[in-house]
């Protein structure tokens, strides 16, 4: 018996977004489409980039899962957000949610910016005190 016309228990599941592990398969998925797997094999780490076009696809090796899952992120993000700086697009594949974007993006402090801030700091108690 086929479901009625206005079944939509189909859309219930959520929908994979960044890396999902299936037992000792890494797949990274964008946009409802598995991208790249991370997979052992017997020679090592096989790494399969799927996102050029969908008959065509590259395989690498890696020397363990979590070069493997570098190497697909950013190579990857170079080709599927193209014109974002590398971070940004990186951040963007892998997070699940907006807030993991916001927080992998914000700009890294510098040494300077650090030691500006602690002159600050002690600069502002001294200034409170000559008014």
């Amino acid at each position: 018996m086929l479901p009625p016309c206005n079944f939509t228990g189909f859309m219930s599941a959520p929908r994979p977004k960044g890396w999902v592990q299936c037992g000792d398969h890494w797949g990274l998925w964008w946009v409802n489409r598995q991208i790249a797997s991370v997979q052992p094999s017997a020679r090592g780490i096989r790494v399969v980039l799927s996102c050029r076009k969908l008959w065509e696809d590259k395989e690498v090796r890696a020397s363990s899962v979590r070069q493997g899952k570098r190497y697909a992120e950013r190579w990857c993000a170079v080709r599927v957000l193209e014109g974002v700086p590398l971070r940004e697009a990186v951040a963007r594949l892998v997070a699940t949610d907006e807030r993991d974007v916001q927080i992998a993006c914000r700009p890294k402090e510098t040494t300077v910016e650090r030691q500006q801030e602690r002159r600050l700091a002690a600069a502002l108690p001294a200034l409170a005190i000559s008014r």
